[in-house]
């Protein structure tokens, strides 16, 4: 379901995560109003970051509204695509495994499409590298 889904990006434009297809994704489910979400977004900067040369890829799906997340973007900026998935975004993320609709929730997929992991609040660091780990084998 996940390759499947399309959202808009702050500015409207539509992102199709089956271009996704064949990388190991993490799906970061979070919302501005969400203190854990903000704390980790950084951390998840420098991980994409890190760990792009090995195909592997971040997504930041928001449950929020545009004009909110836009607002955010701008003072707190990251460098992996933030899509705006307001009531969409919680129903793909219970379908993933979410059975709380909680923010945070990140899911790790493989490049083929099974989940690694999944985890709801902060993702502590050595965590997220182990699934990401896990992941690339």
């Amino acid at each position: 379901k996940f390759f499947d889904a399309k959202f808009n990006d702050v500015n409207g434009k539509t992102v199709d995560l089956s271009t996704l297809r064949g990388k190991t994704v993490v799906v970061n489910f979070w919302s501005t109003w969400c203190p854990p979400c903000v704390e980790e977004m950084p951390m998840f900067d420098e991980v994409q970051k890190q760990w792009q040369s090995k195909n592997v890829v971040f997504v930041g799906i928001a449950a929020d509204q545009a004009d909110n997340v836009k607002s955010f973007m701008q003072k707190t900026p990251v460098s992996y695509p933030i899509v705006v998935g307001e009531q969409a975004s919680i129903d793909l993320s219970r379908e993933l495994g979410n059975r709380y609709d909680a923010v945070p929730f990140t899911v790790i997929i493989n490049p083929q499409q099974q989940i690694i992991t999944r985890h709801a609040g902060v993702f502590a660091r050595k965590d997220l590298e182990a699934g990401l780990t896990k992941a690339t084998q």
